[in-house]
């Protein structure tokens, strides 16, 4: 047990079990903490990740260096079939709750506006996005879709809306109970206007595991089950009228659990809640660290098997798995000719005093590629390939 540095976000309390430790390699200037521990609140079972970097940094973080700003490499803008089959599936259980077209809706992280542009094709037209991110806010506007820049904290002041969307939002927030409490004055009428949330769902994390800790990252700060998601819903007066399980695509064919419910304004009083508490997450979660260490060993073997003898590599990827491999395996040692990204907003930036390069800038380096990213390994192979690149390429799976 320890004194949390964060309080659980869920119910205040200051004490909690310390479930893993997790650490980071970060790009020179990155303001989000190289590490944390995953903890389990000693009240009410929340899980969360105990950072001492404040909602400002995130804040920051999501203005000026948001992935999702490339909608070539990136979800939120649905360009892609699989990601374009996910929003509209969303959007489907949408219109389905309201049963009116005429409803005005307010996506609070919107991205590049994808799951907007799935309602507009249901006929809604009252549609409004907004995002921290000034070039995901251009990017849904080139696409016909109103956006602002804004975030949940400072949703539009003037306008109010019959439903509110927060999908895969509250996973990113540090000062969760602010946040509910932030998006209640735009609601049109407390009586009949919803929030819909969608989180992923920590329960089901070992079900779904591709790649070692994939969900203790730079960004997801909270692990939700249902419990908990009710638990921060009814403390701040809110009920669910329709909710459960779903599984959505993070990338092609990769199935990824989440929740969803549609929320509306209790009748009754907040301010006697109590949380209930939530014993199964943190056994969940216990299996889920035990099977992704054994991942991480299995890459670590690979690792060492094939370094060997290599002065210098290419680490082709820089996203939450490299981070990880650069802090905790033989990639820590090894000697780092290049760093590749493929998203334009990783590009330039230096990691471990090396710069991050586009693609095409390793075509006169002779070293072996590590392939540091489970999720869309085949998809780079298939690249050198086409490229030509006569490098030795190493995939972690």
């Amino acid at each position: 047990m320890k004194n949390s540095l964060r309080g659980c976000p869920i119910c205040d309390n200051g004490m909690a079990e310390v479930l893993h430790t997790q650490r980071f390699i970060l790009p020179e200037g990155h303001p989000l903490a190289d590490g944390y521990d995953v903890v389990c609140c000693a009240r009410c079972g929340f899980v969360y990740a105990d950072t001492a970097v404040t909602q400002a940094d995130y804040d920051r973080f999501y203005a000026q260096f948001s992935k999702y700003e490339d909608k070539k490499t990136e979800t939120g803008a649905g360009e892609k079939p699989w990601d374009a089959r996910r929003f509209a599936a969303t959007a489907n259980q949408i219109a389905g709750f309201l049963q009116d077209t005429e409803a005005s809706i307010l996506d609070l992280g919107c991205a590049n506006g994808g799951l907007l542009k799935a309602l507009q094709e249901l006929g809604f037209h009252n549609l409004c996005g907004v995002d921290p991110s000034f070039v995901c806010v251009e990017n849904a506007r080139r696409s016909g879709i109103e956006a602002h820049i804004g975030s949940l904290f400072q949703p539009l002041s003037a306008r109010r809306f019959d439903c509110l969307i927060l999908s895969h939002v509250l996973e990113h927030i540090h000062n969760l109970k602010q946040a509910v409490q932030s998006f209640k004055p735009v609601l049109a009428d407390e009586r009949t206007s919803c929030v819909y949330v969608e989180v992923p769902d920590a329960s089901r994390y070992a079900d779904h595991l591709f790649a070692p800790f994939q969900d203790f990252n730079t960004e997801h700060i909270n692990h939700f089950s249902k419990i908990g998601l009710a638990n921060l819903m009814q403390s701040a007066g809110f009920i669910v009228e329709e909710g459960g399980e779903k599984i959505i695509e993070s990338s092609p064919n990769m199935p990824y659990p989440a929740l969803y419910g549609f929320w509306v304004k209790s009748s009754q009083s907040s301010l006697a809640f109590t949380p209930e508490r939530d014993d199964q997450l943190v056994a969940n979660i216990k299996i889920y660290i035990s099977s992704s260490r054994a991942i991480m060993d299995g890459i670590e073997t690979k690792l060492q098997q094939t370094l060997t003898g290599s002065p210098q590599v290419i680490v082709w990827g820089t996203g939450q798995l490299a981070l990880k491999l650069l802090a905790e395996t033989s990639l820590a040692k090894v000697q780092i000719g290049a760093f590749v990204d493929g998203n334009p907003i990783n590009q330039g930036k230096v990691l471990r005093g090396v710069p991050i390069l586009a693609p095409e800038q390793i075509r006169n380096l002779p070293y072996p590629i590590v392939v540091t990213t489970i999720l869309h390994q085949q998809e780079i192979a298939e690249q050198i390939r086409r490229m030509g690149l006569p490098n030795d390429v190493v995939l972690l799976a």
